[in-house]
């Protein structure tokens, strides 16, 4: 067994698990979940670690079909292998790097290219009472939603023509609010009916400025909309009937842990699979040091980065990584593919 090479793969695998496991789909949703829950901050993290762990059993029982089927191939090309294996490794690093300077990485909320609005670029109010807003490509509406439940921005989409059309993916917006005393906070939003619904709620005063980002591939565009508190009334009101209705009850914690678990489970870190092909020429025993090595990467990785969110610590985002993931991984891979192929041949 080659020694330097196996420790090689098992760093280069920790540390992509670890990478892996700071982009904020990894941690966010927990943090999300355990605040509209009422969880504490135990019981966050130990629902984290739970459902890490389905994320990494879901990519070792893919990993363990790669390496099957990489203990038959090495059989049939002997000392060719490592020169098959270190050739995978380069395709799929340099894929990565591909996807990295095609703009396909994950997303990277209020990071990349953007083009900042220069002022108020409000035309008016749209049908929902919100301020109405020209991004050059068609028109969104920013309104203040709060009949009788939590005030949360819902964000509504039209064409060139004032056609209503489709919203874009929630990955794809992001907001961040400005108030008079220096004081931000940034929204994710989920999908409603026709419309984007911030996740997090809005607190009062009404009065800030909001700066709405729309990524379009490898580029952002920045959008300011003002808000007066004598006003975000307007801004509320809902389209479908003037009753009001009591807030939606939480789902039970058994609903929400599930939720989270197949959310996790079915999304398997796709960069460790190459890293199961390095590992392949030593046998069984290897692979199993390799899914310790994701075990603990993922679920303290998604630990860490959840439990510094909760003690407030989120400008530790490590934004760097969620923008550069892909070119990451991709060196990541290449450096271990060629080491593969100039050390074990």
């Amino acid at each position: 067994m080659n020694q330097p090479v196996l420790v090689t793969i098992s760093i280069t695998g920790f540390t992509i698990a670890f990478l892996h496991a700071a982009i904020p789909t990894h941690w966010l949703p927990f943090v999300l979940t355990g605040r509209v829950q009422h969880w504490s901050r135990g019981k966050t993290l130990l629902v984290t670690a739970i459902c890490g762990s389905g994320h990494v059993l879901f990519t070792a029982v893919l990993g363990f079909l790669v390496a099957w089927l990489g203990f038959a191939l090495s059989e049939r090309v002997g000392a060719w292998f490592p020169r098959i294996a270190g050739g995978a490794l380069l395709a799929f690093g340099l894929f990565y790097v591909y996807r990295q300077f095609a703009g396909h990485g994950h997303s990277h909320m209020f990071g990349g290219h953007h083009h900042p609005a220069a002022g108020n670029e409000e035309h008016g109010s749209g049908p929902h009472g919100g301020p109405l807003v020209d991004t050059g490509h068609g028109k969104f509406e920013l309104s203040v939603f709060e009949s009788g439940v939590p005030a949360r921005f819902r964000l509504y989409f039209s064409d060139a023509k004032d056609r209503e059309s489709a919203p874009p993916s929630p990955a794809n917006v992001g907001l961040e609010t400005l108030r008079p005393d220096a004081t931000r906070q940034a929204f994710t939003f989920t999908p409603g009916p026709g419309y984007l619904e911030s996740v997090e709620e809005i607190p009062e005063p009404h009065a800030f400025t909001a700066f709405v980002e729309l990524r379009h591939g490898s580029h952002a565009h920045q959008h300011k909309v003002q808000f007066e508190e004598h006003a975000h009334g307007d801004h509320a009101h809902d389209e479908t009937t003037e009753e009001i209705k009591p807030p939606a009850p939480a789902k039970s914690d058994w609903a929400a842990m599930v939720s989270l678990f197949v959310l996790l489970t079915f999304s398997p870190c796709e960069g460790f699979i190459p890293v199961y092909v390095s590992g392949v020429k030593y046998g069984w025993g290897v692979f199993a040091i390799l899914t310790a090595i994701l075990s603990v990467g993922t679920v303290l990785g998604m630990v860490v980065f959840t439990w510094l969110t909760l003690l407030g610590l989120d400008k530790l985002k490590a934004k760097w990584i969620e923008r550069y993931e892909s070119g990451v991984l991709g060196g990541l891979l290449c450096a271990l593919g060629l080491f593969v192929i100039f050390f074990e041949t």
